[in-house]
């Protein structure tokens, strides 16, 4: 009987090396960094016209927000019916509030446009979160990780609307409302 893992010491030209991993495969698709999170994807749809009047599927591909819009007041609520979330439109300065998160503020203090123009930063509960345009992407990182940044959150154009694909971790420590209510501000158009 021949010896199954003699091949290891016979690898020629193309063929791949022996795996490191023993009798596990070798692969050649790199693997994603550790810090890499699981991302989930949400999709503001259902655009009537814009962001301010739509609907949001999660991973599932069910209803898990609506976001409506009169003239004054654009409201966030859950799949269940009830308010997460709002912005008050004023010419003298916007407002936004997130129930359980931030308290009714200046959306232009909530996320605000860094000094140099080039990012914008959402606080929430004393935390800092930088949104900054990528390519055809806005992407959200923790203020501060200059070295290893870790992708929390990724808005982008997509064929049904907008994606937005957010940190498994984001989501159970709170902060989708306030990236939900961040997209509505930012994808507006309007002043705030």
């Amino acid at each position: 009987m021949q010896n199954p893992y003699n091949i290891w010491g016979t690898c020629r030209g193309s063929e791949p090396p022996p795996s490191i991993f023993g009798a596990l495969p070798y692969t050649t698709t790199p693997t994603p960094p550790m810090h890499a999170p699981r991302l989930l994807a949400y999709t503001f749809t259902s655009l009537n016209p814009s962001v301010l009047n739509c609907v949001v599927v999660g991973p599932d591909n069910h209803l898990q927000f609506q976001i409506a819009t009169n003239t004054s007041i654009t409201i966030l609520r859950g799949k269940d019916g009830k308010t997460v979330g709002l912005v008050e439109w004023r010419p003298d300065g916007s407002q936004v509030e997130i129930i359980h998160a931030v308290r009714k503020q200046p959306a232009g203090a909530f996320l605000r446009l860094a000094g140099d123009r080039q990012y914008r930063v959402m606080q929430v509960q004393n935390t800092d979160y930088l949104w900054i345009t990528e390519s055809n992407a806005i992407s959200m990182y923790l203020a501060g990780e200059v070295r290893s940044p870790v992708l929390l959150a990724r808005l982008e154009q997509h064929q049904h609307g907008l994606k937005l694909e957010v940190a498994n971790h984001v989501i159970q420590n709170g902060l989708l409302h306030p990236v939900l209510l961040a997209v509505v501000l930012m994808q507006s158009g309007q002043s705030f």
